[in-house]
């Protein structure tokens, strides 16, 4: 690519995410998508390529924690701002990459506190309520991984054995699961979760603020979805 005088990290940020569509899988573009376009752009998008400075993007991470991003998703927000920078110090759009001289909070390693019954139910009344609540009953119960769950097609299924068969892992389902499943209307779409805003597969972002509006909806503090899958494997709900 021409070296441009007065490009900006925008216009060079969106190039890179462009050229790149269809070379990741779908969770991955979508993060990207919405780190770019939701934050990177809005953030430092006007400014020059070539007239980024460390302290500017460390001041602009400042102000995403600020607004209530969380340590993990400003830690995204640098590891693709960083990536990004890296490809225009290798096209000799800048000659080193200011981003890789912040010093970024690390995530912070935490133990989450399990929720309990009763709050686990107003949780799952929440998804209820938001019409959310086969995905998540059956994400918590059956041992899938996220990225499975939302990938999850018919042909995964055998609910006359109360099972689901992904790749080379077994996974059964209880009497609600299998009932949940067996209740969910006919659909030509492959994917049995479709995002009802889309009408495609969740992706990992999507499902995040699902999650937080659930969790929202039903007065919780923040847990994340592979937490309570964890503590929904060892109790009964």
């Amino acid at each position: 690519m021409q070296r441009e005088k007065g490009m900006t990290v925008g216009v060079w940020a969106e190039q890179w995410f462009t050229q790149r569509v269809g070379k990741w899988n779908p969770n991955t573009e979508g993060g990207y998508r919405n780190l770019i376009y939701n934050h990177i752009i809005p953030g430092v998008g006007r400014a020059r390529l070539t007239g980024l400075t460390t302290r500017r993007i460390q001041s602009f991470y400042k102000r995403l924690v600020q607004n209530g991003l969380s340590t993990r998703s400003v830690w995204c927000v640098h590891l693709l701002l960083r990536r990004c920078l890296d490809e225009a110090c290798r096209d000799g759009q800048i000659p080193i990459n200011p981003a890789r001289l912040c010093a970024v909070p690390q995530t912070e390693e935490h133990q989450t506190i399990p929720l309990r019954l009763g709050q686990l139910q107003r949780y799952l009344n929440a998804a209820e309520k938001l019409e959310a609540l086969p995905i998540i009953y059956i994400g918590l119960t059956s041992g899938l991984r996220q990225c499975e769950l939302l990938t999850l097609s018919w042909a995964d299924f055998y609910v006359p054995c109360r099972c689901i068969l992904k790749g080379k892992r077994l996974l059964a389902l209880n009497d609600k699961a299998a009932a949940m499943l067996a209740d969910l209307p006919p659909s030509e779409r492959p994917h049995v979760f479709p995002n009802p805003k889309t009408g495609e597969a969740y992706r990992l972002h999507e499902f995040y603020y699902l999650q937080k509006r659930i969790l929202k909806e039903a007065g919780l503090p923040w847990v994340s979805f592979r937490d309570l899958q964890r503590q929904c494997m060892e109790v009964e709900i």
